[in-house]
């Protein structure tokens, strides 16, 4: 194996997978330290790949891959390759994020407080290993890809919004327990009312009614859209307006005003409401003063994602490099069966070839 020159297997099984791996394609490319092929599976397979696909478990035999990159939980065992987990949200307090799937020979951490819970859980089970590196999906921001005034003109044009007014997005969470979406409707109803340009981006597993109800608010003033990587919305918005969703946290590298719906954790990280009446003084002291949470924003940051420097990509492919190295990966002890999750995979990727 040429250590310098490895194949990767990129695997997605969620259409936002692909803004999370495409920064690390551009790594490797631009650093030339390897070739990229993409599998598709679930809900993924409806849209296209940013490269070179793959369509079956032969091709991805014949291609032997050296490692598998995965946002999601899941990853077909019997493929060829280092496993590799780089998480698809920031969101590391949600209900089951540490649970080990036992799929993973490697999980590359975002910031400290995820590498701590992770490296504990190493140390006792001995079957994966932790490395800390960031996360990909980020590294555009910290790259300057998007200039504050040129996206939001840029949004501005692209949705025929008054240039006057400030764009607010507001992109819930899509767990019914959760989303803030139905008890705000009505509020957001009432303030679509050419005082603010607003971008409405949901999940792609939101409720089809609740989208519906949304759809029906269209007008000049208001957009709902379905762009898979959100991360462009923001670099244009004012502010943002979410609930528990983990683009909360990704919003935070922006450094510009966000408002919670009934937040569960690092509630202090901007104005976390507690009803839909409150949302109208939120917007306005938002927009009022930009730097009020501007050091919770940087605390809750260096916690979770600490690296500004847009290099995570090339430390995950220079931490995945050394690991082939050295055989760390040979040292580990042996994974759970998980039976059952297994067959299960094996007929999801039966579904993708059929």
């Amino acid at each position: 194996m040429n250590n310098t020159h490895l194949k990767y297997l990129f695997f997605v099984t969620k259409p936002y997978s692909f803004s999370i791996l495409k920064p690390i394609q551009d790594s490797i490319t631009e650093s030339n330290s390897g070739t990229v092929k993409w599998f598709s599976a679930s809900s993924a397979s409806n849209f296209s790949c940013p490269g070179d696909q793959l369509k079956s478990s032969v091709e991805v035999q014949d291609y032997n891959p050296d490692a598998v990159l995965v946002p999601g939980n899941i990853v077909p065992h019997f493929w060829p390759g280092l496993k590799v987990q780089v998480f698809h949200g920031l969101d590391e307090e949600v209900k089951g994020f540490y649970n080990i799937t036992g799929f993973f020979d490697l999980y590359c951490t975002t910031g400290p407080v995820m590498t701590e819970k992770f490296s504990a859980i190493a140390e006792q089970k001995k079957h994966f290993l932790v490395r800390e590196t960031g996360w990909s999906k980020l590294d555009p921001v910290f790259n300057k890809q998007w200039d504050f005034n040129n996206q939001k003109k840029q949004l501005i044009k692209q949705y025929g919004f008054n240039p006057e007014l400030p764009v607010i997005l507001y992109a819930p969470t899509f767990p019914p327990k959760y989303t803030s979406a139905s008890d705000l409707h009505d509020t957001i109803k009432k303030l679509n009312n050419e005082k603010y340009n607003w971008i409405i981006k949901f999940h792609p597993l939101m409720d089809k009614i609740v989208q519906e109800k949304y759809k029906q608010l269209e007008n000049e003033n208001l957009r709902v859209v379905d762009e898979l990587n959100i991360l462009p919305i923001m670099a244009g918005s004012d502010l943002m307006i979410t609930d528990t969703s983990s683009v909360a946290y990704e919003f935070l590298t922006f450094n510009r005003p966000l408002i919670t719906y009934q937040a569960l954790a690092r509630k202090d990280k901007g104005i976390n409401i507690q009803n839909s009446t409150e949302i109208v003084s939120a917007i306005e002291r938002s927009l009022k003063n930009p730097e009020e949470f501007s050091f919770n924003r940087d605390k809750c940051l260096k916690d979770i994602h600490p690296y500004l420097d847009g290099n995570s990509s090339n430390r995950l492919i220079n931490e995945i490099t050394e690991i082939l190295a050295n055989g760390s990966q040979n040292d580990l002890k042996q994974k759970p069966l998980n039976i059952i999750r297994k067959y299960q995979i094996r007929k999801l990727i039966a579904r993708s070839q059929a």
